[in-house]
């Protein structure tokens, strides 16, 4: 008999699904996400989803590119997500970040957290485009083991701000960001 799958966003989606381990919840509203390259592993929140490619690219095990989005209607909100793994570590943080920058239009310090195993190089912006105010915290998670690192994007907006359900709480928003990048794992090289 098939295990029935929980009624989440995430596995509900036949490609999201095909990418998560398990159907257990590894912390409340997150699942594991064990990288097909071997490289990391990190929490995917059960309502987001993502489509084939390209919005997933992978190259062997040296690089992995994942958009993942999370939209409600009801709530009114509209979180999206971009992780990039690739084998450059810290030694080649000062390129990593540049591309960061780029890709996010910041061109800012970032501030750099250090975890146990990690170091964030952490920085957030805010944009509005068509009265929709965009809330965006990224980072470049590197590895103190070995030369691996991971960008990572999440952005928050409301889908219409006219509405009184517009909550989108930026301190809040900040922390769950922090929270996914420092819970990012990368696995030692056999």
């Amino acid at each position: 008999m098939e295990k029935e799958l929980p009624n989440t966003a995430a596995f509900q989606d036949e490609f999201t699904s095909s990418l998560l381990d398990s159907t257990e919840e590894v912390e409340e509203g997150h699942y594991l996400l064990e990288s097909a390259t071997g490289g990391y592993s990190m929490l995917w929140p059960k309502n987001a989803v993502t489509d084939g490619p390209p919005f997933y690219q992978r190259t062997k095990d040296s690089f992995e590119k994942i958009i993942f989005y999370d939209v409600n209607k009801k709530e009114n909100y509209n979180y999206q997500f971009s992780t990039t793994y690739s084998t450059y570590g810290e030694s080649s943080i000062e390129s990593s970040l540049n591309i960061l920058s780029g890709g996010v239009s910041y061109f800012g310090e970032y501030e750099k957290i250090e975890t146990d195993k990690t170091s964030i190089y952490f920085a957030k912006s805010e944009d509005t485009f068509a009265d929709i105010t965009t809330y965006f915290f990224f980072g470049y998670v590197v590895s103190k083991g070995n030369e691996k690192g991971l960008e990572y994007i999440y952005s928050a907006e409301c889908i219409d701000e006219s509405k009184s359900t517009c909550n989108i709480d930026v301190k809040k928003e900040e922390e769950k960001a922090l929270h996914n990048m420092k819970s990012v794992k990368f696995n030692k090289d056999e």
